[in-house]
């Protein structure tokens, strides 16, 4: 037989080893999924400053004027999106929807973030604010 076509065959410890792995991974990508939490507000930054707060439960669509054009934020069915921008490359229009806490849209020639936070808590539940 060929030494340089002989057949490399996993022994038993290496099945257990790829398969913990495979197990381990899906376990990790389970409770990723499992314990992101729904955003309640998205927060609307230019220039490093919060300019606007909006309830991710109410639909609209909002224009974004800043020094160096605009941009369209559309909030609706809990999702946010930027669905029109005047910048060059528009990756911020390609990003797409979010709709979890953590997650954000950035403009980097408008200076402009788009962040989701959690829901409300229950002080801002008695104060009538959205948390953050």
């Amino acid at each position: 037989m060929d030494k340089s076509r002989a057949r490399i065959v996993p022994k038993r410890g290496d099945i257990f080893l790829i398969g913990g792995c495979l197990l381990a991974a899906l376990v990790c990508c389970g409770l990723w999924l499992g314990l992101r939490k729904q955003g309640g507000a998205v927060i609307v930054e230019q220039e490093g400053r919060e300019t606007a707060r909006y309830a991710l439960d109410e639909d609209r669509t909002v224009r974004i004027q800043g020094e160096g054009g605009y941009n369209t934020l559309v909030i609706e069915g809990g999702q946010v999106w930027l669905s029109e921008a005047d910048c060059p490359n528009l990756l911020c229009v390609k990003t797409g929807k979010i709709r979890y806490a953590g997650q954000s849209i950035v403009c980097l020639p408008h200076k402009l973030a788009v962040r989701i936070v959690g829901g409300a808590s229950p002080l801002d539940a008695v104060t009538g604010g959205i948390g953050g």
